[in-house]
Order: structure tokens, then sequence, then C-alpha cells
């Protein structure tokens, strides 16, 4: 467990990455046919809370992805980056443009998360040294 919100426990990266799979997933089954997209959706929602408890047990707290200052503009370009692979994937005639989509949202989902953590711990190093 990190022993201050500016550690990063080992493991933490494969957060990131599985929260990434998870979103591709999610998008990318937005090209299926009913009632499969739908429960797609439900399960990666009900997998959520999963996600934030081996988090909280891993890193002891847990810190919303809503927070002021710059981590809210690699918030806003995620959601960005979901809503258009999702459009994508809906969208999409075939399944093939439906996984490129859904691979696209890994890809943006992992390396938010990356990026949003070293945005975050450097916010609260610079405020620490004040």
């Amino acid at each position: 467990m990190a022993t201050t919100y500016t550690d990063a426990p080992r493991g933490e990266g494969w957060y990131h990455v599985a929260l990434g799979v998870g979103a591709g997933i999610f998008i990318a089954s937005q090209g299926l046919p009913q009632p499969w997209a739908l429960l797609v959706a439900v399960a990666f929602i009900l997998v959520m809370p999963a996600f934030i408890a081996w988090w909280r047990r891993t890193h002891g707290w847990w810190v919303s992805g809503y927070t002021g200052g710059a981590t809210r503009w690699v918030t806003a370009l995620m959601v960005v980056a979901l809503v258009a692979t999702g459009f994508w994937s809906y969208l999409s005639a075939d399944i093939w443009s439906s996984i490129a989509a859904g691979l696209t949202a890994c890809l943006a989902v992992t390396a938010s998360g990356f990026v949003w953590m070293r945005v975050w711990r450097h916010r609260l190093r610079t405020q620490e040294a004040m």
C-alpha cells in the first residue's frame, strides 16, 4: 500500500491497463446486436465498483477523476475520446470497425489513466513545496 498520495505502489499501472481493456470491450460491444451490447454495458457498469475496491485496497485511498486543475482537462479529453469511439462503434457497418473503435478507446483510457495520475501527483508535489 502507498504511504503517501505521491507514492505509486507497485502494479498501479495494471489498474489503468485493466480499465482501458474494460472500456475497449464496452466500446467495441456497441457494434453488436441487442441484447449483447446492452448486456456488456451493464456488465461494465457492474464491474466498476470492483475497480474502485481494488484501487482502495492497494492504495488506501480513492480520488475522483473530477478533481480540479489540469486533471480536469485529462478527464475531459478521455470523455471526448470515449464518446467519439462509442459513436464510431455504434454507427459502424461491420464488427471490425467496432473492434477498431474499441482498441482506440482502450489505448485512450489506458494512456489517460497514466497521464491523469502523473498530472495529479505533480500538482500534489508542487503544493507540498509551497
